[in-house]
């Protein structure tokens, strides 16, 4: 099986909103990725029967099964910062531990009945070169992206949830 790294990136504008198939054959397809994950997030672990996302592997078009994985909520957050920081529902930073180790502390925290605000106080966390809810860090992947199909932040600036719903994180 693949290994999937979770780091906080945006896709080539070129390739945004990629084509479906009707409705009922792309619930067909999500449900056969679903059971094929066992509803288990390929970037976090994280499992559930409700609230879970599918997400191309390889930034194409294609909505054959091969070319999807299924994603929780979270971390699909964080494989598309741009539309995520233009909502204010995440925050980029730098921090010691890893994106996936911040995903799972902060599901540990939500569960203990913590705010996220609460959550984001313990975590290991400095400013970045632009202002955390800055749109400027997606943007400028955007900019250097050239033909690329996903540009990456550069380690180690990770995304901190800020406003999030308790339903998409725990």
């Amino acid at each position: 099986m693949t290994e999937f790294i979770l780091r906080p990136s945006i896709t080539n504008p070129k390739l945004w909103n990629p084509e479906r198939p009707p409705k009922n054959e792309w619930n067909k397809i999500r449900k056969e990725v679903l059971e094929r994950d066992n509803y288990t997030c390929v970037f976090c672990g994280h499992t559930a029967a409700k609230n879970m996302n599918i997400h191309h592997i390889n930034e194409t078009k294609s909505c054959e099964p091969d070319n999807l994985v299924t994603i929780c909520v979270a971390c699909h957050a964080i494989q598309h910062i741009g539309r995520n920081l233009d909502l204010k529902t995440i925050e980029i930073w730098l921090s010691k531990i890893s994106q996936v180790e911040i995903v799972r502390k902060t599901r540990e925290g939500i569960k203990r009945g913590e705010t996220l605000t609460t959550i984001n106080k313990k975590l290991p966390l400095s400013r970045g070169p632009h202002s955390p809810d800055s749109i400027l860090y997606a943007n400028d992947l955007v900019f250097g992206i050239g033909d690329q199909p996903r540009a990456y932040l550069d380690e180690p600036l990770c995304v901190v949830f800020v406003n999030f719903k308790q339903w998409q994180i725990e």
